[in-house]
């Protein structure tokens, strides 16, 4: 089975040779490569392109730099171009991914073709040192029971870093449009919406937390509450082109993007919005 293992950075020359080198050790056969580059200011597109030219493994390899930077979500858009197999699976560049990961996943893909995979992970230190204690993760089993509607409303979606997507996901929908979230919340909605997702138990992925963009805005209210607005929007726009019949899941993405509307004005006027 044809995959694409994609390694997305922007300015991670710290981390990226670790990220690199993980994709290349993947121990599925029939695998392309896609190294790209958001136009970065420091050493990691030049880290990328020597370790491509050393590469000698039997992977296919792609090699691109954004110019100019194109921004989180420009550059998630910009993948479905690169790759070119059905199934793009995603690495940040600060993450490791373990050599069976491509592997697991299309033992899944070839079981259920679900039209995003996430998994569980091993969290790590800034300096790539396990956690002493692992989270065990319990939020897949809640996504799974809830219906379109709650899930339309829930802001905790699965794991990006985790994932794997088919191209259903970008070639149904269209770009996503709204700026200023993260895509995980977009792709995990969208493929219930049209489909199905599935979750592998196996840590698939060393995730280091506490440096990526997205750990930002947990302690900036306003931030988050953009970042609430900006997906709800983005689903609402989603659900109208594929499913736009779907009242009750229109409804509740309505009352949910009032709510945080109202929230957001509160904050700005420095007021306590309503419990």
């Amino acid at each position: 089975m044809p995959l694409s293992f994609v390694v997305m950075a922007y300015n991670q020359e710290r981390y990226i040779a670790d990220a690199v080198a993980a994709a290349f050790a993947q121990d599925h056969p029939d695998l392309e490569i896609v190294l790209t580059d958001d136009c970065s200011t420091d050493a990691t597109f030049a880290i990328m392109q020597d370790m491509a030219s050393a590469y000698t493994g039997p992977h296919r390899i792609i090699l691109n730099r954004n110019d100019p930077n194109l921004g989180l979500i420009g550059h998630v858009n910009r993948l479905f171009s690169l790759a070119t197999s059905d199934y793009l699976i995603y690495a940040a560049g600060d993450d490791i991914s373990e050599p069976h990961r491509a592997r697991a996943i299309a033992e899944v893909i070839a079981r259920d073709r679900p039209l995003l995979i996430h998994s569980n992970v091993t969290d790590m230190d800034e300096a790539g040192v396990p956690f002493e204690k692992q989270r065990e993760r319990t939020r897949h089993e809640a996504l799974e029971a809830k219906n379109l509607p709650e899930l339309a409303r829930a802001m905790s979606h699965a794991l990006g870093a985790s994932c794997a997507w088919h191209r259903d996901l970008y070639d149904r929908f269209g770009p996503i449009t709204e700026t200023g979230l993260y895509e995980d919340q977009v792709f995990l909605f969208r493929a219930r919406l049209i489909g199905t997702a599935s979750y592998i138990d196996d840590r698939l992925l060393r995730y280091r937390r506490g440096i990526g963009i997205s750990f930002g805005s947990k302690n900036d209210a306003l931030k988050k509450l953009n970042i609430d607005i900006a997906i709800l929007r983005q689903r609402t726009l989603d659900c109208q082109k594929v499913a736009p019949d779907r009242a009750d899941i229109l409804k509740s993405l309505r009352k949910k993007l009032d709510k945080r509307l109202a929230e957001r004005d509160a904050l700005i006027a420095g007021a306590s919005p309503e419990a």
